[in-house]
């Protein structure tokens, strides 16, 4: 049996969502996909704000990090080696004042260290995220109103709860 996708906004049942299995036909059945779909949204914007607030601790132990081998290594270099003393680069014969070995300091790093622990589990909560995220995409595409507006409310009551969660700044972190 073939069926086809109805390819306009509408309220009937009979849509697949996400899985094979899982086709809400009854109106009970369609009401109890729209409160999974508002609780995985919620859950998808707790992982933001918990993704968020993870950013910022993996940002300070970065900069700390950054910071504690500054510290240890020696911020003053000397171009050449050689003329470390400003009387040692006097030449014989010359009748130009002595020259003053040329001094390079330390660049800021533009990018921050990679650390394993930190950028691999920023890997695994994109996976998640995107994961979440085309599910959520994949339940909109079925035209069905009664799950788009699910997900735009789950979304909305997911950001007033953990929205504010990992901000700084008045919203920028």
């Amino acid at each position: 049996m073939t069926m086809m996708m109805t390819p306009w906004l509408h309220f009937s049942g009979g849509d697949y969502l996400i899985f094979e299995t899982w086709m809400p036909e009854s109106k009970g059945a369609i009401a109890g996909a729209c409160i999974a779909l508002v609780a995985f949204c919620i859950l998808e914007r707790w992982i933001s704000a918990f993704r968020r607030q993870m950013e910022i601790q993996w940002g300070s132990r970065a900069l700390a990090l950054i910071l504690q081998t500054q510290r240890t290594s020696t911020n003053v270099q000397y171009v050449d080696d050689k003329a470390k003393d400003p009387s040692d680069a006097i030449e014989e014969g010359s009748s130009s004042l002595p020259i003053t070995p040329a001094r390079v300091r330390d660049r800021q790093r533009l990018v921050p260290p990679f650390i394993p622990m930190h950028d691999i589990t920023r890997g695994i909560f994109q996976a998640v995220q995107s994961l979440f995220s085309y599910a959520l995409m994949l339940a909109v595409m079925t035209f069905n109103a009664s799950y788009i507006i699910s997900i735009v409310v789950g979304l909305a009551i997911g950001e007033v709860l953990f929205g504010r969660i990992g901000r700084l700044n008045g919203g920028r972190v």
